[in-house]
């Protein structure tokens, strides 16, 4: 597979996803951040370990990733069309 169809399809997916949470498209960043305080509580729980949880991520800090992979995504984007395009 060419080296430009492997950026852009990598750029495309980093796009998308990071978008989806930097932008919080339908509550996604909250979503992520309830399912993290979840797997925290249900991994005490599961341990035997009752102390005050650490801290988890918050749908803010879901959404600074999101807004790094979406950047990202968009140099792995245009860094497709140049290998394309030269």
């Amino acid at each position: 597979m060419p080296v430009p169809v492997v950026l852009l399809l990598v750029g495309l997916a980093a796009t998308g996803w990071g978008g989806r949470l930097a932008f919080n498209v339908r509550g996604a960043a909250d979503v992520w951040a309830e399912r993290a305080r979840i797997n925290t509580e249900l991994r005490a729980a599961a341990t035997g370990d009752f102390r005050p949880l650490d801290m988890v991520w918050t749908a803010h800090q879901f959404r600074i990733r999101g807004a790094r992979i979406f950047a990202g995504g968009l140099v792995l984007l245009m860094a497709a069309f140049l290998a394309a395009w030269l």
